[in-house]
């Protein structure tokens, strides 16, 4: 297993629908395995392909959050097929270092996939952790958290982002 290289927002790959997975494969395990071990150091609680530069759908997100007990399960070529009431709470992007804002959500979801076996898998969740899911689902789809905010409010978390990352290269040189 390997960590693998998160890529920002400002990579291409990002902005791109991904493309449903036909294949189940030991490639795929692999990366799968590397994704899990990417969002726990990063740290996160989920992390789209596309986040580490691979235009496919498959998510992992750690359904033990808020918990001691890490718990992460891989979904492919996931969908949300219900959404009930609705929940704002701080997010934040590991695409996005740093930068945060009050989003609204689905406080309750449903999601279906495929897990690395090819069995059907059906996830319901509420709370931080739907939020983490739908969170995930909006990257393969080719959307980020702050495509949610008033153009003004986006305006200025792209204008903070990038003075961070400015200040992230001079920090290495």
């Amino acid at each position: 297993m390997s960590i693998l290289k998160i890529v920002n927002c400002l990579d291409p790959v990002l902005r791109k629908a991904c493309k449903e997975i036909e294949n189940i494969d030991g490639e795929l395990s692999t990366l799968s395995q590397d994704m899990i071990e990417t969002m726990y150091a990063a740290p996160g609680a989920g992390l789209a392909a596309n986040q580490v530069g691979v235009s496919s759908q498959i998510i992992v997100v750690d359904r033990g959050i808020g918990t001691e007990k890490k718990d992460p399960i891989t979904i492919i070529n996931p969908k949300i097929t219900a959404m009930e009431e609705e929940q704002i709470g701080e997010e934040g992007c590991l695409s996005i270092p740093d930068i945060f804002a009050e989003i609204k959500r689905a406080n309750r979801v449903e999601m279906k996939g495929v897990d690395l076996d090819g069995n059907d898998v059906r996830l319901e969740s509420e709370g931080y952790l739907a939020r983490a899911l739908q969170h995930e689902m909006d990257h393969l789809e080719g959307i980020l958290f702050w495509d949610k905010l008033s153009q003004v409010k986006r305006g200025i978390l792209k204008r903070r982002f990038k003075k961070r990352l400015k200040e992230m290269k001079g920090d290495s040189k």
